[in-house]
């Protein structure tokens, strides 16, 4: 989107036709975010369609004296996921699947059964990590947040939310170490 990502989301409150741009271009990481967050592909596509019915909902009330769009819309987002899991009782919070689909579709059964193993090691390991340390890592990694982004959803400092990253990718590695 570019320099003028701000006037054109001031734009999409009136206009459809940039409503479809900001649609195009928040896709991807709404929904990697989402199935970052939740196992389930179906799930995932359903939860990212009423994430855009709420920002197709509620696009008038966007300030952009508030917050930056971006933060808007994952906070849309993370509200959606939390209901989610409150409605579910249930708190599977990442994905594993997600970082096969980021492998490389071609590859052949050796490398299929390794990164099989990977993300086995990987799953274990992130479920190790507390419930706000996966959502800031889905927040960073699957949807592609700054720090300042995450702290404005989340009411952390910067700092904090750096702070947090570090321990709990320090954590991850020590623990995919051990395990090896």
């Amino acid at each position: 989107m570019g320099r003028n990502e701000g006037d054109l989301e001031c734009r999409a409150i009136y206009d459809p036709a940039d409503l479809i741009k900001i649609y195009d271009y928040y896709l991807p990481r709404v929904y990697k975010y989402i199935r970052y967050r939740i196992n389930n592909q179906d799930e995932a596509e359903d939860l990212t369609s009423k994430v855009f019915e709420q920002v197709l909902t509620n696009i008038g009330r966007y300030n952009p004296e508030r917050s930056p769009f971006t933060t808007w819309i994952f906070t849309i987002t993370h509200n959606i996921i939390t209901d989610y899991f409150r409605m579910r009782k249930r708190r599977q919070i990442v994905s594993i699947d997600l970082i096969g689909e980021l492998a490389c579709a071609r590859s052949g059964p050796a490398d299929a059964v390794v990164q099989n193993e990977t993300r086995e090691e990987l799953l274990r390991t992130l479920f190790r990590l507390s419930e706000r340390e996966r959502n800031i890592i889905g927040l960073k990694f699957a949807a592609g947040l700054s720090n300042r982004a995450i702290s404005e959803m989340t009411g952390l400092t910067e700092s904090n939310v750096a702070v947090i990253l570090y321990r709990a990718l320090k954590k991850m590695k020590s623990d995919l170490s051990t395990e090896k």
